[in-house]
């Protein structure tokens, strides 16, 4: 039976540890900022649909009730559906200080409205976040249709 010396003892060398943490860090670096980029589509595309549900809530309550839905920006930043009378009914969490935030958001014209046929005057609702533009669009019809582009 052969005894080994220190020096054939098994175990790591420092080059060969510093080696190994060089290339976890790395690939520490690499995944955390693509988990930063896929946060931020993620709560981009929460925000985009909970501007289209509540665009389509608009509408649906403009049918159910029979009178004109108003559709515009709250004091706040966020998404308000307002009656005819300018009753509140409902705001979406959506703008800077929500849960899903965004950088800001858009209304154009100022107000979207929709009538108790479920017909609309065509405009958009405008999303930011960064570099990422996401615009919900509403045609005469009621019709919604959403549209991602990279801003200029």
């Amino acid at each position: 039976m052969r005894h080994r010396s220190i020096r054939e003892a098994a175990g790591v060398t420092l080059p060969e540890l510093l080696i190994v943490l060089t290339i976890a860090g790395t690939l520490t670096a690499i995944g955390a900022s693509g988990f930063r980029s896929l946060r931020a589509a993620t709560s981009m595309r929460a925000a985009t649909w909970s501007v289209r549900n509540h665009l389509a809530l608009a509408r649906s309550l403009a049918i159910a009730r029979r009178e004109k839905i108003r559709v515009r920006l709250g004091p706040n930043g966020d998404l308000v559906l307002l009656t005819a009378s300018g009753e509140r009914i409902v705001a979406a969490a959506v703008g800077p200080e929500a849960d899903v935030p965004v950088d800001s958001l858009r209304v154009r014209p100022s107000t979207l409205r929709f009538n108790p046929r479920g017909q609309a005057a065509p405009g958009s609702v405008y999303l930011y976040r960064g570099d990422r533009v996401v615009r919900v669009v509403t045609n005469f019809l009621g019709r919604l249709r959403v549209e991602a582009f990279r801003a200029p």
